[in-house]
C-alpha cells in the first residue's frame, strides 16, 4: 500500500474544478446516461465502488464490471440526478448532490455494434463506506484501492473475437475481475485527475 496519505476530499475537489470536461451533444438515436464514481477514503489510501451487472440475456454489458448509473429519465433534472437516482436504486445509497465533487468527459461506445449511448460520468464523495443493498440489477459489488488500479502489475489485455476479428483492450485485473471497455476509459480519466492532486496514490 501507498505510504502516502489519503486524498483529501478539497484536494479532489479541487483537482475536478480545473476539469474542463468534454460534453458530447446526442445525435439521432443516441440515448444519454449518467454513471458515478463513489469514492471514500481509507486510511492510507482511497477506494473506489464498482458493481459487477447482472447477467441478462440480450445486454450487451451485462456481466461486466461498472459503475451505478443507468439511463436519464424525463424526470431527472440534469445526469447528476440520473447518477443519484440510478445509485439509489441499484444500491440503496442515497446520496446528496453536495456529495457530487465534480464532472469527467462523456464517453459512448467505440463499437458500432453496441447501443447509441452517451455516458456522464460524476464523481462523488462519501466519508465512510456506505452501507449497500443491490438490487436484481446488480450481481455484486467490489471497493478497489487507488493504488491497486495505478499498478502496472493489475494491467493487461483483454482479447475478444467478434465476427471473425480479434479486438484488443487494454484492462485493469482485480481479484478475479476485469475492468475493460467503457468503464476502463473512465477510470483512466479518473486516475489522470487523481494524478493532479498532491499525494496521488502509488501502485503497489
Amino acid at each position: 500500500m501507498s505510504d502516502h496519505p489519503a486524498i483529501t476530499r478539497e484536494a479532489l475537489a479541487s483537482a475536478l474544478e480545473h476539469v474542463e470536461p468534454t460534453r458530447v451533444e446526442p445525435g439521432e438515436g443516441d440515448r444519454r446516461a449518467a454513471i458515478a464514481l463513489i469514492v471514500t477514503p481509507v486510511p492510507t489510501d482511497l477506494e473506489l465502488l464498482f458493481v459487477r451487472r447482472a447477467e441478462v440475456p440480450g445486454d450487451r454489458w451485462s456481466g461486466h464490471m461498472a459503475f451505478p448509473g443507468g439511463h436519464m429519465e424525463q424526470a431527472d433534472a440534469d445526469s447528476i440526478d440520473t447518477a443519484r437516482r440510478e445509485t439509489r436504486e441499484e444500491l440503496g445509497i442515497p446520496l446528496e448532490r453536495d456529495a457530487f465533487l465534480g464532472r469527467l468527459d462523456d464517453v459512448h461506445p467505440v463499437s458500432r455494434h453496441l447501443p447509441s449511448i452517451i455516458v456522464s460520468p460524476h464523481v462523488a464523495w462519501c466519508d465512510a463506506t456506505p452501507d449497500i443493498r443491490p438490487n436484481r440489477e446488480i450481481q455484486y459489488h467490489r471497493w478497489v484501492p487507488l493504488s491497486t488500479l495505478y499498478d502496472p502489475a493489475a494491467r493487461s489485455v483483454l482479447r475478444l473475437r467478434e465476427r471473425g476479428l480479434e479486438r484488443v483492450f487494454p484492462s485493469i485485473l482485480y481479484e478475479g475481475d476485469t475492468i475493460w471497455g467503457l468503464t476502463h476509459r473512465v477510470v483512466e480519466s479518473f486516475l489522470d485527475v487523481v494524478g493532479s492532486t498532491a499525494n496521488p496514490p502509488e501502485g503497489r
